[in-house]
């Protein structure tokens, strides 16, 4: 039995890209619910930080950015849109490549090692989907 020229084999690949989406999205969830919890305990640092207004406008950035992985990265191997995987594919690496340039741009030196860390994540996740993609490209 053959499978389908649209179909998408599962294999070590695709459940690294799934475990890089959902590690990332995990962080960016924490971040959001950091934040949060900042803005309700510590007025002092709130006010620090650019005030309430300020920070769960992050906060909602974070939530955002986790639910874009997590959509992308399902919508990638859903069946029904295996024709649309390619667009999927970039748009899930130009969410990747946004997030990592609006770390650096908005951290102004702060560095940390979630937001390092989860860098490494991203960088190895746009890496994995390039090979997806290419690798997706010579067996069609």
């Amino acid at each position: 039995m053959t499978l389908p020229r649209n179909a998408t084999r599962f294999g070590a690949l695709q459940i690294a890209i799934c475990v890089l989406a959902a590690a990332t999205a995990v962080c960016h969830i924490y971040l959001g619910v950091v934040t949060h919890v900042m803005v309700a305990t510590q007025p002092e640092a709130t006010a620090a930080a650019g005030g309430a207004a300020a920070l769960g406008f992050f906060a909602a950035l974070f939530y955002l950015d986790a639910l874009g992985y997590i959509v992308l990265t399902v919508a990638l191997y859903l069946p029904a849109l295996a024709r649309f995987r390619r667009l999927i594919r970039w748009a899930l690496i130009a969410l990747t490549a946004a997030t990592i340039i609006a770390y650096f741009a908005l951290i102004q030196g702060h560095y940390d090692a979630i937001g390092i860390g989860n860098k490494i994540v991203e960088v190895a996740l746009i890496v994995l989907l390039v090979v997806e993609g290419r690798r997706e490209r010579l067996h069609a």
